[in-house]
């Protein structure tokens, strides 16, 4: 046999969850070259091993793998790596890598889907304006779709893409297909609830939806984080910081958590505390207030990178309606995606009864 002088090694077990029994378990050994295969190996034994009778195109669809070209699928999975810690540098490297695995396999739907995924969140993170973001997520998941329709990676990155379109009523036969493909894809689940039910105001599934996309990837920084969202959208407060505590424990330097907590905090008048959170998301040595002056003062600092609708929410909760007003008609003029989200913050409840306000939902064609 020949040796494996360079190549990769991965251990599958197969766990009885009612007591943790192990009913299986075996070491795939591969040569680099050979990598693909390991999917779909262990999904072959899997379904040996329960007597599981799956089609050929359902085995392909568990393998996931999708190509020949290894040294694709090492990019795509460094890609993903990247992309799911939420950090400037890694979501700018996740950006050279899928297309890296778009260049060394044209035809790799998952690399495609994967850089749709990056650039449908990219706005929040790095300094690209949302609108060519959108117009790059929905060329590759586009591209994604056509090359392999059975893909729910494709799919659930289509509907984010349309959602961020606002093409409501396209995006969601996307989501729930993705879901149909694959019910225990979380990102599916994640990206149903945050881009669509909860601009939507379906409060109540997207809360089923976060429950399920938490359950079956329960170590996931920004679902837990943006589950912690939903809860405070609606009203569950003390649900919401026990699930920001929770997210902060696992990962206390999850940027996106603390500034998020810090707009929890400033919504229900814990203004000191959300200056705290805002300064260890954002370092900012300048002194400000810990009321909701100071808070806004903080925020506007902060404004450039796709936070004009967090400005809006800090100006409310200052009293300043006329900034907050502005701030939100510059975040619908840029094509600021967190304005479908933060639109939902109960903080911005005293601007509900304005004309103004009415007219923005209006024009973002979402239930007031």
């Amino acid at each position: 046999m020949e040796p494996l002088c360079t190549g990769v090694a991965m251990d599958a077990d197969l766990v009885n969850t009612a007591d943790g029994a192990e009913l299986w378990g075996s070491h795939y050994a591969r040569r680099a070259a050979d990598v693909t295969q390991i999917q779909g190996d262990i999904t072959r034994d899997i379904s040996s091993r329960l007597r599981i009778h799956l089609s050929g195109s359902e085995q392909r669809r568990l393998s996931r793998a999708a190509t020949t070209n290894p040294e694709a699928y090492r990019l795509y999975l460094e890609g993903r790596q990247s992309w799911y810690g939420r950090t400037p540098d890694g979501l700018n490297k996740s950006i050279v890598l899928f297309q890296q695995a778009i260049a060394a396999d044209p035809s790799y739907a998952l690399a495609y889907a994967g850089l749709a995924d990056l650039y449908n969140i990219a706005p929040s993170y790095i300094p690209i304006p949302s609108k060519q973001a959108e117009l790059l997520a929905d060329e590759a998941a586009r591209k994604a779709v056509e090359l392999d329709d059975s893909l729910p990676e494709a799919h659930a990155a289509r509907g984010f893409a349309l959602a961020n379109l606002k093409r409501w009523s396209a995006a969601e036969p996307e989501f729930k297909r993705a879901i149909e493909l694959n019910p225990n894809y979380a990102t599916a689940r994640y990206f149903y609830a945050f881009g669509f039910l909860s601009p939507e105001n379906r409060m109540d599934e997207g809360l089923e939806q976060y429950k399920s996309a938490v359950s079956l990837d329960p170590l996931s920084s920004i679902v837990n984080t943006n589950y912690a969202v939903m809860l405070m959208q609606a009203r569950h407060y003390p649900e919401a910081l026990a699930q920001f505590r929770k997210t902060l424990e696992r990962d206390p330097n999850f940027v996106p958590a603390h500034y998020k907590l810090s707009q929890f905090y400033a919504t229900t008048g814990r203004f000191a505390d959300a200056v705290i959170e805002l300064r260890k998301a954002f370092v900012k040595p300048i002194p400000v207030s810990e009321d909701a002056k100071g808070y806004l003062q903080l925020m506007l600092t902060l404004e450039g990178s796709d936070r004009s609708a967090a400005v809006a929410l800090a100006a409310t909760l200052a009293g300043d309606r006329e900034l907050a007003f502005q701030s939100l008609e510059k975040a619908y003029d840029d094509g600021d995606n967190e304005l479908l989200i933060s639109i939902r913050d109960p903080g911005l409840d005293p601007l509900r009864s304005d004309p103004r306000y009415a007219d923005l939902m209006r024009r973002l064609d979402i239930p007031k």
